[in-house]
């Protein structure tokens, strides 16, 4: 008997280490799954789990009355661009869907996800149905274990780290670099939010986990 519904599959795409720190950290690995999906022979949902090497986060302030979704896009734009430059013109950017409180902005390569849809085509077995930062994979995973004060979320992969604070009204912070000393960057990311009322409970997650 046949199968009525396909298969689904999470795929985690992270860089290889030749590709670590090149213009384009993604490309290696990008190409390893083209060759790999099109041996696929059975019907398959695809979804993505992006590293954090290849993702930009930045978290977008409480809004004062409601913002449409392009209002929401406009200011994630404009965080991007004031923080890098004018490359930001060439990335996918998506926000959040929180309706209250502060929200977290992504941003990836145009180029990626571009790559990512070719290498699923409509005469193809596999679909892509989902692309996925990292941490918004690690939130959702773990958002019933985060407590009313908040929590700190603290993704690990070979060198890069990252580090967010998820408070009781939203996205707090996020911290996304190259350092690898997990316990002192959270120590300077609480010094830094000095005055604050901060969460005690650490949930880490490696990719793939």
């Amino acid at each position: 008997m046949s199968r009525l519904w396909p298969e689904r599959r999470t795929v985690r795409l992270e860089p290889q280490p030749a590709d670590l720190g090149g213009a384009e950290p993604w490309r290696g690995a990008l190409d390893s799954l083209g060759r790999e999906a099109a041996g696929w022979r059975k019907r398959v949902d695809v979804s993505v789990v992006l590293s954090n090497h290849f993702v930009r986060y930045a978290v977008l302030p409480e809004q004062d009355g409601a913002a449409t979704p392009e209002e929401e896009l406009a200011l994630a734009r404009f965080q991007f661009a004031k923080i890098h430059g004018e490359r930001a013109k060439a990335w996918e950017v998506r926000v959040s869907p929180e309706r209250a409180g502060a929200q977290l902005a992504c941003a990836i390569d145009a180029a990626l996800l571009e790559g990512l849809r070719g290498c699923f085509p409509k005469t193809g077995k596999a679909r892509l149905v989902s692309v996925q930062p990292h941490l918004m994979a690690a939130f959702n995973r773990s958002r019933r274990s985060i407590p009313r004060e908040g929590a700190w979320l603290l993704l690990a992969e070979p060198e890069r780290t990252c580090l967010a604070r998820v408070a009781p009204r939203g996205w707090a912070s996020v911290h996304n670099g190259r350092e690898t000393e997990a316990e002192e960057l959270i120590e300077r990311e609480r010094s830094r939010a000095s005055g604050e009322r901060l969460p005690s409970l650490v949930l880490k997650h490696q990719l793939g986990t």
